[in-house]
């Protein structure tokens, strides 16, 4: 279905492209009425015979038309440079058709005459002719908006003598101008240059033509065509093989030997194709000059060649789209085409989201993945059709960025869960980079870290972000103190998540602080472990020696002692009217008794641990350690 509904989306674009860059104009008579402006005076010159004379064109354009660029032809008569009017049969149907086509036409005078017994006055018949055609289209280029003419594409047409003028004005140089032009017997006036004659229009500058339409016409010489950029002007002959006055090879035109050999149609065609220039014959094999005054059919055989040709030439140039050939999906790409004066561009583009679009230019963006097409139309600035270029653009999924981890202490697994990715870049935060998938890091301290995930399908990226803690093991270090049978111990740092004291005789305790009381006399070896919230152990240990006491323990007063000690629920203090008390480590009064000798005291009710004694007999007081087991 998806497939179904994009090719009618596309058909319907099609639809649409057609509709506004698409036009017949040129290639059809698409205008039913013409409207011609007469006798419009374009200059004036001096005959053959030294008079003046005054040169007027017949204007043809579609009525109603508002294109404000439209190509030109130019129509010079035949009749030998003797005989001929601008409107004599069929030069008003021939120019009224293309002006249905959609061209502006015009219908010029030229001057005629010349002494039919002289080669030279011949010669100079042909050059007048051409000064005159080319003032014809300088008069209109000055006035191109008035016009509303295409200096840029203009053509040249006739029949046989009109043509003669056409081909000369287009490929003779000064440098090929014959002598006779500056002047001959009976004819001492020089001519002048080509745009020396008739107005001085457009600077007396003759622009570039862009084509000839030769209806049994010739050269001088062929060689005038050069291969030069200036004489690359495409030509489309048609010539009947029979033709007795314009030869269509090489010969005198009428046969008369008066006239200089001259070159048809076929040897224009063959110097034109080996010169590389466009150009088309169309021989109208058993027919004689102007077939179509005695044919009028051969009229529409002329259109039917011409049309298509002169349309190749207006034609724009092949386009040729620029742009993003791959995407991800939601990403704009742009395209463009060649900028062409006064062309505008139509785009066509099934299943794109429009970004934005101007001219030449166009922002497009695709929410699924596949292939799609972008077509580019150009109309030039004279409704012209240019072919579309079609560019394919490859849409693809963009990637999914997604990471997991594993922290042990400052050691850091990634563990890579991205989608559709072909290359990968971590940064962790501590300067470090990564281009693997999965990579692992080793930090230098503790702390918290951003790491960072690129991924990439080569269109586009997406980045996921993840923080981590992490922490080195702790530096434990283990203190001591022994007191008599008792072990006192303690751990730094404080606050760690657990602790384990081993005292060495297959005694253990917890936390970090503890005591230990020995009841042998050897060395122990006292270890702490430990372990902080991230699994990170560390250790210490110490060698403890310890000496048990030998039971009776004097307390430093003269005939006063005590046993045994440690004691365990009893505990004899030998001295006479002595007064005994005994306090736990914080200072408190735990036993006060007098006697008289050897005094016994119960001490079952006390907690484990080391005491302080005080004993005072005589005036006189002593002190010791009672250790409780």
């Amino acid at each position: 279905m998806r497939q179904i509904f994009l090719l009618l989306l596309f058909i319907c674009f099609s639809l649409y492209i057609n509709a506004q860059c698409t036009s017949r104009r040129y290639l059809d008579t698409v205008f039913h009425h013409v409207t011609v402006t007469s006798g419009i005076q374009f200059g004036s010159a001096t005959t053959q015979a030294g008079l003046p004379q005054d040169l007027y064109l017949d204007f043809y354009e579609p009525t109603g038309d508002t294109l404000s660029s439209r190509p030109l032809i130019v129509y010079a008569f035949g009749g030998a440079f003797l005989i001929g009017t601008r409107n004599q049969p069929p030069i008003p149907t021939y120019c009224t058709y293309y002006a249905q086509c959609g061209y502006a036409v015009a219908s010029i005078d030229y001057r005629i005459g010349f002494n039919v017994l002289s080669t030279g006055s011949a010669i100079r018949a042909v050059y007048r002719a051409a000064q005159d055609l080319r003032a014809s289209v300088r008069f209109l280029c000055q006035r191109y908006p008035q016009y509303r003419i295409d200096t840029n594409a203009i053509f040249l047409t006739g029949s046989s003598a009109g043509c003669f003028s056409a081909l000369h004005s287009c490929f003779m140089e000064p440098s090929d101008v014959p002598s006779d032009v500056q002047g001959i017997p009976l004819e001492p006036s020089d001519l002048g240059c080509y745009d020396c004659a008739t107005n001085a229009d457009n600077n007396r500058r003759m622009p570039l033509i862009r084509g000839i339409m030769n209806h049994w016409g010739a050269i001088l010489d062929t060689a005038y065509i050069r291969p030069t950029a200036k004489d690359n002007v495409p030509v489309i002959s048609l010539h009947g093989d029979q033709d007795n006055l314009v030869p269509y090879t090489s010969a005198s035109p009428f046969g008369y030997p008066i006239f200089p050999v001259v070159d048809g149609s076929l040897p224009i065609h063959m110097r034109l194709t080996t010169l590389g220039i466009r150009n088309e014959l169309h021989p109208l094999y058993g027919y004689s000059h102007e077939p179509w005054l005695l044919a009028p059919q051969l009229l529409d055989t002329c259109f039917k060649y011409e049309k298509p040709f002169l349309y190749s030439i207006l034609k724009p140039q092949p386009l040729a789209i620029t742009g993003d050939s791959a995407l991800c999906t939601s990403t704009a790409g742009t395209y463009t085409v060649q900028q062409r004066p006064g062309s505008h561009y139509c785009w066509t583009y099934p299943g794109a989201t429009t970004q934005s679009i101007s001219g030449n230019r166009i922002t497009l963006s695709w929410a699924t993945p596949g292939t799609y097409m972008v077509i580019a139309r150009e109309m030039s600035r004279n409704e012209v059709n240019g072919d579309p270029d079609t560019f394919y653009v490859h849409v693809v999924a963009p990637p999914i960025a997604a990471f997991g981890e594993a922290v042990s202490h400052t050691v850091v697994q990634v563990s890579d869960s991205a989608q559709g990715a072909t290359s990968w870049q971590y940064t962790f935060g501590d300067g470090g980079t990564a281009m693997q998938p999965a990579p692992s890091h080793t930090y230098h301290s503790a702390g918290t870290f951003t790491i960072r995930q690129i991924v990439s399908n080569g269109l586009c990226a997406d980045t996921a972000y993840r923080s981590i803690v992490t922490d080195t093991c702790p530096v434990v270090h283990l203190h001591y103190t022994l007191s008599h049978d008792t072990i006192y111990v303690s751990a730094e740092p404080a606050g760690l998540l657990s602790y384990h004291w081993a005292f060495g005789d297959g005694t253990v305790d917890s936390g970090a602080t503890s005591y230990h009381i020995y009841s042998h006399s050897q060395n122990y070896l006292v270890a702490l472990s430990t372990m902080n919230d991230k699994g990170c152990a560390g250790s210490e240990s110490a060698i403890v020696a310890y000496t048990q006491p030998n039971g009776v323990q004097d307390i430093g007063l003269e005939g006063i002692s005590i046993y045994p000690n440690p004691a365990h629920d009893r505990v004899t203090i030998s001295c006479a009217e002595c007064n005994v008390a005994i306090f736990d480590c914080v200072g408190r009064l735990a036993i006060d008794k007098y006697g008289l000798n050897n005094m016994i005291l119960d001490i079952s009710g006390l907690d484990a641990g080391v005491y302080q004694l005080s004993v005072t007999t005589g005036g006189r007081t002593g002190y010791g350690r009672l250790i409780i087991r």
